[in-house]
């Protein structure tokens, strides 16, 4: 296997480029003991099964309130806020205070313990967050509630959004939360065993400023490139929290990890220039996520919201972002809501796909509510894009939420899961979107999508909320889990009978983060095949994360992947693996820098 490390130099590593870290038993072979990959044609469609139950995941996220004790109530805030005035009745908007609990439900699949499986982290409006550790067998899935002792069970407010990252640079994953009707954020730092410490307000993100959260998603980046990860959150606020001139809790953080304090963050929203607050309306964000569109190196923010309120800021690499939502072809979603990235088409440019809503033909809903449905925007040049929504079939999802790309066979190809559905008792007719089923896509190979969700058994009518895409049981097969607001979430168990080899990429950051959040990794499985792109970060959410782990589907061959390369954006160094064997683990380090050049 030739390693080698190019990019405007050649140069030594100054660690192991290349560590294979495990042999996958995912499809019976097993490469540690020398057998050889036979080729495979992988099944057409791939084939889940709904567990949710069998592994446990038995715990439901919150309990429903009625419209005269919903969570925004002045009844439920007065013990925490008690200045707090209720909406008034005539106007109408109690509903208006009763609607983000309808919008609730968060879920991540992060490894806490490091020991190679993800765990999962569910929000819940009614007591503390809740923590499963993973303890699967290929195959045969299995997760045990450990909340207590975590430090999760000391989490004393209704939480909502939730996403991680190591905010710290120590090698472990360090976990965030969005409080709702609470008085803060919440940070939970990770001590390296899956045992964490609440220390938001220390470490500069608690906002506890007297007012109530109304807290959605958190998304993380580097977006000064300065090796420390930032974070954006997000607010929808609801009449009785939003206050003329009162700042949201949609805010903008930088990790001061440069300047010796890791791990602890100031408020820059209004000095970077991303602050989404209107001078005349309330704040409607759902969902961010960092990402270098243009290909400037420099991480750009897209913020989702409801309203036509969407903002795209791109970074000028000072520090500071400049707004051209509608100037770049963006904002046509009506209401955004969730949102996932990734690369398009034989040239692999940068795509952001938005949910949004796409009223029932059928449906006399009177809300106002009513949209053009979903976008995607494929990026073009000079900082503008396409809307290629209805060229790739993806504009009609319902009332659509959280969002994630799946390669559930292992093809190269990403199909597209969309959760959606909404209950409103008081709209006309009540129910309107209640029964809204979630969307499965499947790509055909060329970027263009059908809908197969009852074919592939990804079937739910109750609304959903957050989509999270991880292999639960290391199998060699992506499982899908779906929040049901106020619900027990849905696990889909991926039984495809015959899917395709794989390569799983682990990034590490040395002079970038940790995490290599940023990061771009290219794919050529072969000469004569195309390169496939992947960013390493964030990818999909509403309130929720996928898991870390990049999983490269190389569809049905057994000889070694032809060539896989690494970009790091702050460094500005590329790394080349080449002849990789399939159906393994490897891990790539950045180089750190401190080694001289040579041949």
């Amino acid at each position: 296997m030739i390693r080698t490390h190019t990019g405007s130099r050649t140069a030594r590593l100054s660690g192991p480029a290349l560590l294979v870290l495990a042999s996958a038993a995912a499809l019976g072979c097993s490469i540690a003991g020398g057998e050889s990959l036979e080729s495979v044609v992988p099944d057409a469609l791939p084939t889940f099964v709904e567990k949710g139950a069998q592994v446990d995941f038995v715990d439901s996220q919150g309990v429903r309130n009625d419209t005269a004790n919903c969570l925004f109530s002045e009844s439920n805030l007065k013990p925490l806020f008690p200045d707090t005035k209720e909406a008034g009745v005539a106007s109408g908007l109690r509903f208006n205070q009763c609607v983000p609990e309808r919008m609730t439900s968060g879920a991540a699949a992060v490894d806490v313990d490091a020991d190679g499986d993800d765990d999962v982290v569910f929000t819940r409006l009614t007591g503390h967050p809740l923590l499963y550790l993973n303890e699967s067998t290929p195959g045969e899935p299995k997760f045990v509630e450990s909340s207590e002792g975590s430090g999760l069970d000391l989490v004393d407010g209704a939480t909502n959004g939730v996403g991680y990252a190591d905010i710290d640079n120590d090698g472990d994953k360090d976990v965030v939360l969005t409080g709702i009707a609470s008085r803060q954020m919440y940070l939970l730092v990770n001590d390296g065993t899956g045992k964490f410490a609440e220390e938001a307000v220390a470490r500069g993100v608690g906002m506890v400023d007297g007012e109530p959260h109304a807290g959605q998603g958190v998304s993380f980046g580097d977006y000064d490139l300065d090796g420390w990860i930032d974070m954006h959150v997000n607010e929808w606020q609801s009449s009785i929290v939003a206050k003329l001139g009162v700042p949201s809790h949609s805010r903008l953080f930088r990790n001061l990890g440069a300047e010796g304090r890791p791990g602890v963050f100031e408020d820059v929203t209004e000095a970077a220039g991303v602050r989404v607050d209107s001078v005349i309306d309330t704040t409607w964000t759902f969902s961010s996520i960092f990402t270098d569109f243009d290909g400037d190196r420099y991480p750009d923010l897209a913020v989702v919201a409801d309203f036509n309120t969407s903002k795209f800021f791109w970074n000028n690499g000072d520090g500071t972002f400049e707004n051209t939502t509608y100037e770049s072809g963006l904002g046509g979603e009506e209401n955004g809501m969730g949102l996932a990235v990734g690369f398009h088409g034989d040239d692999q440019k940068p795509t952001v796909f938005l949910t949004s809503i796409k009223s029932l033909s059928d449906c006399a809903d009177d809300s106002g509510l009513e949209g053009t449905g979903n976008r995607l925007y494929l990026y073009g040049e000079g900082r503008i894009f396409d809307d290629i929504t209805d060229r790739a079939g993806v504009r009609d999802g319902g009332w659509g939420w959280g969002a994630s790309y799946i390669d559930a066979t292992n093809t190269g190809s990403r199909d597209l899961v969309q959760a959606a559905g909404i209950d409103e008792p008081w709209t006309n007719p009540a129910g309107c979107h209640a029964k809204d089923p979630i969307v499965y896509w499947r790509n055909d190979g060329t970027d263009t999508y059908d809908e197969v969700a009852a074919r592939v058994g990804v079937v739910e009518t109750k609304p959903t909320k957050a989509t999270v895409v991880f292999d639960a049981d290391n199998d060699g097969r992506m499982d899908l889990l779906v929040t049901r607001d106020a619900e027990t979430p849905v696990f889909f168990h991926n039984v495809t009978p015959v899917v395709g080899r794989y390569v799983d990429v682990r990034v590490v950051g040395t002079r970038s983060n940790r995490d290599a959040l940023g990061a771009v990794v290219s794919v050529m499985p072969t000469p004569d095949s195309p390169t496939k792109k992947y960013f390493v970060g964030t990818t999909g959410t509403y309130l929720s994360q996928d898991t870390s782990l990049m999983r490269i589907g190389l569809g049905g061959g057994a000889d070694p992947v032809h060539r896989i390369e690494v970009y790091f954006p702050l460094s500005d160094e590329t790394v080349v693996l080449t002849d990789v064997e399939r159906n393994t683990t490897v891990e790539v380090v950045e180089p750190d820098g401190t080694t001289a050049a040579g041949s």
